[in-house]
């Protein structure tokens, strides 16, 4: 009834959670303004960490079909559980809070 996870699933897991974290520190180095308009409080804001935050996701994406090709379902498994998290996380900051 219940699954068990794996070694494998667990690194999945992991990777799923670094990895759009990297993304996102990334196109924040890459564009330094982004940082500055973070001080206003606005719902452009707000769109805007999203649109930042859901292109870290792509990372996942990538990363997911990529362990797909691999066989490693297990860790691909991982990371398309954590996307789920980061997802609903989004969700709510963007219509909820």
């Amino acid at each position: 009834m219940f699954k068990r996870f794996t070694a494998q699933w667990w690194l999945g897991l992991a990777i799923g959670l670094v990895m759009p974290i990297l993304g996102v520190y990334l196109m924040l180095l890459s564009r330094p303004e982004l940082i500055g308009i973070q001080g206003f409080d606005s719902d452009i804001v707000r769109q805007i960490n999203v649109q930042i935050i859901t292109l870290g996701m792509i990372i996942n994406a990538g990363l997911f079909f990529l362990f797909l090709k691999l066989e490693k379902e297990e860790m691909g498994s991982g990371i398309l559980s954590m996307s789920v998290v980061y997802l609903i996380v989004i969700f709510i900051y963007r219509f909820l809070l």
